[in-house]
């Protein structure tokens, strides 16, 4: 039993609504902005629900992770939302930021402490973070841009190497 199955994860499709969406949120002029307005909102709903609903699943079919992770300067507890990739019968993260050109503030807390907690559909499980190999990399992309094709966008945009960590159980 892996990940995927420890926090209840199935990989989503999306329908032709959605489809749409993720093309326009994938847009170079457009995700920046959507980045800023849905994360607040998917904190927010998340909290609302107790994790078992998001903004990205409903409109773009991309399911939000709350990730805890230890803060690298002040040692506070940040959470974030984001999604995770399957890789096996594992989970992975991305660290493109919304295309934004900048490395996440929770890659660095990773890279930093690569204990941390995830959470999604009410499920949290502790993990452990570590950078991905070569050939991971290339899966993880790979399988990113099948779930939102944004991804492929947001790696040909970049001007530095995007952060992937792979996720393991801590227990």
């Amino acid at each position: 039993m892996g990940l995927q199955a420890d926090i209840g994860y199935q990989v989503p499709t999306a329908n032709p609504v959605q489809r749409v969406l993720q093309g326009m949120a994938a847009n170079p002029s457009l995700s920046p902005i959507m980045t800023r307005l849905v994360t607040p909102l998917d904190r927010m709903l998340q909290g609302a629900s107790r994790g078992k609903a998001s903004v990205t699943a409903g409109l773009i079919a991309t399911p939000t992770f709350l990730l805890s992770t230890t803060g690298a300067k002040t040692g506070e507890i940040r959470t974030t939302p984001l999604s995770a990739i399957p890789l096996g019968d594992g989970l992975a993260l991305i660290g493109s930021n919304g295309g934004s050109g900048k490395v996440p503030g929770w890659a660095y807390n990773l890279r930093a402490n690569p204990a941390a907690s995830l959470s999604y559909n009410g499920r949290t499980v502790e993990v452990i973070a570590r950078k991905a190999n070569e050939s991971e990399y290339e899966d993880v992309f790979d399988a990113a841009v099948r779930i939102y094709p944004g991804y492929a966008g947001y790696r040909r945009r970049a001007s530095h190497h995007i952060p992937v960590f792979v996720l393991e159980s801590k227990g």
